[in-house]
């Protein structure tokens, strides 16, 4: 779902190809609700490096911390960490963490709802 992600909220692709997608694991997988779902990762420069609209890496999130299957969250994805490729994408959190900052506060506001 990683390429997915990126082309439906990074790249602005339709929305079906998220339901495409679904169709395909089912075909592809006894248990779709096994796979993780992510934004950023360790190996790839971040969302918002690549695309710097806040609002569409909202919806990416809260995308894959509420779809079918594992929501893995890379940290520094609710500081809104912006690095380019390794080792860029690691920034270091100790040093930045923003318990106050928007994208802290949102991702708070999505896992709260996701606990109800």
């Amino acid at each position: 779902m990683y390429y997915t992600i990126k082309d439906v909220f990074m790249y602005g692709k339709s929305m079906r190809t998220i339901a495409d997608r679904w169709a395909s694991n089912l075909k592809a997988f006894r248990d779709v609700d096994a796979l993780g779902l992510f934004v950023d990762n360790h190996d790839n420069s971040r969302f918002l490096h690549q695309n710097g609209d806040i609002r569409l890496f909202k919806s990416a999130i809260t995308f894959s911390l509420c779809a079918r299957g594992i929501p893995f969250f890379y940290y520094g994805s609710e500081q809104s960490f912006s690095g380019g490729d390794d080792p860029q994408n690691r920034e270091v959190l100790w040093r930045n963490l923003n318990k106050n900052s928007d994208m802290y506060k949102f991702t708070q506001t999505i896992n709260k709802a996701r606990q109800a």
